[in-house]
């Protein structure tokens, strides 16, 4: 009988053992398994500044080393949208360990002084503030600025066959109203309403006429031309 109880405490022992074993092996394969879907690199692809890039890597640090599977898409948005030189991004998790983004860098479209500031409009409708871009060639808008309608302005300018940047200046008025300075040359003055019917005649005028004797088009006056 005592024989018995001996090789069934061994049983036990050995039992017990192997639990140990088993749970320890488990445990090095979970954390083998961990390791293996950690995120090891982020790449950015696109046409985008190298400062911009680094900037956007250096943000986006703290997920480096975060199992792929626990971050959240909206985490990694959360963070892009704090930079508003981005127009579009993409998101990509690539299994096991790397996340790929692709941006969009916006096109820097006019700028003007916000309480002295400095201050950039993007193609992406956004604020930029401290950019250190050079404003040679860029349209300055002068006097309050609304960028829905300043971005509005501007499509009906395309429309109507002109570029952005055929103005060097933009004066915005609180009646809202606007003047263009048409290549640094002449003053056009637009009425609140029909810029279409403005802008046509204006195309037609300077297709025609040399604008060397003018400073001033005032186009407010329904299908009127006043020159100065």
């Amino acid at each position: 009988m005592m024989r018995q109880l001996i090789d069934k405490s061994k049983i036990y022992l050995y039992i017990f053992l192997l639990l140990i074993l088993l749970s320890l092996h488990n445990i090095n394969l979970i954390s083998n398994i961990d390791n293996y879907f950690k995120i090891d690199k982020i790449n950015i692809i696109g046409k985008v500044d190298k400062s911009l890039s680094d900037d956007v890597l250096k943000s986006l640090d703290k997920f480096n080393y975060t199992n792929i599977f626990s971050i959240k898409t909206y985490e990694i948005k959360s963070e892009l949208e704090k930079f508003k030189l981005i127009s579009e991004y993409k998101i990509k998790k690539e299994y096991p360990s790397v996340i790929k983004i692709e941006l969009k860098q916006t096109d820097i479209l006019a700028y003007y002084y916000d309480n002295n500031v400095k201050t950039f409009i993007g193609n992406n409708g956004k604020k930029i503030k401290h950019q250190n871009t050079i404003t040679s060639g860029i349209t300055q808008i002068i006097g309050e600025v609304d960028i829905k309608k300043f971005l509005t302005l501007k499509e009906i300018l395309e429309k109507n066959g002109f570029r952005l940047e055929d103005f060097n200046k933009i004066y915005s008025f609180k009646s809202l109203r606007w003047d263009l300075m048409y290549k640094n040359k002449i003053i056009i003055k637009l009425p609140m309403e029909g810029f279409d019917d403005s802008l046509n005649i204006f195309k037609e005028f300077i297709n025609n006429q040399s604008l060397k004797e003018f400073k001033i088009i005032d186009l407010r006056i329904k299908n009127k031309i006043i020159l100065l």
